[in-house]
């Protein structure tokens, strides 16, 4: 189970990270702002293994939720960067098994804007 958690994280986090060219709206799913947190404030404020959906989607809105046939969710948010694009925000990705407490959290930094 935890090598099939594994593979979906590292599916996930590399479509996370591949290119990029919808505009982020302000306000839509997955994008934080106005509330003042950085992505690592947000990431320290998840406690792995106490930390549930509701006080996360509490402290952080509406994420970018992916759900999983096995119960598991990964949910993405995103602080806009040099670009309105996925490609220049940085990510904060949460995963969460069934139970519904978060699992493990990471930090994907922006890419630079394209020339």
């Amino acid at each position: 189970m935890k090598a099939l958690a594994a593979g979906l994280v590292v599916a996930l986090l590399g479509g996370c990270a591949g290119p990029g060219g919808v505009a982020l709206q302000p306000g839509g799913p997955g994008v934080v702002s106005g509330r003042g947190i950085t992505p690592q404030g947000a990431k320290d404020a998840i406690v792995i293994g106490r930390s549930t959906r509701p006080e996360v989607a509490a402290a952080l809105g509406k994420p970018i939720a992916i759900p999983f046939d096995s119960g598991w969710e990964v949910w993405v948010y995103r602080w806009p960067g040099a670009e309105p694009t996925p490609r220049a925000a940085t990510e904060l990705v949460v995963l969460f098994p069934p139970s519904g407490v978060a699992h493990k959290a990471r930090i994907r930094p922006g890419y630079a804007a394209s020339r």
